[in-house]
């Protein structure tokens, strides 16, 4: 399984450069993140408002898994 980290860039609001989340699918992330957005009122975020990069995962306790 692949798994990435995903990073809000940060904009001219002064919003900063932070961590979002960790997911197998960024698409699919995407899409929730953005329905909740526009529950809440707000404007869609386009892919491009974020940075992606892919993290290497290793699990030794397979028992608290």
């Amino acid at each position: 399984m692949t798994l990435y980290n995903v990073f809000y860039k940060g904009d001219s609001n002064g919003n900063p450069y932070s961590y979002q989340a960790t997911t197998d699918n960024f698409e699919r992330w995407l899409e929730e993140y953005n329905s909740r957005r526009y529950c809440e009122g707000n404007e869609k975020e386009s892919a491009d408002n974020f940075e992606v990069e892919e993290i290497g995962l290793y699990l030794y306790d397979k028992e608290n898994v």
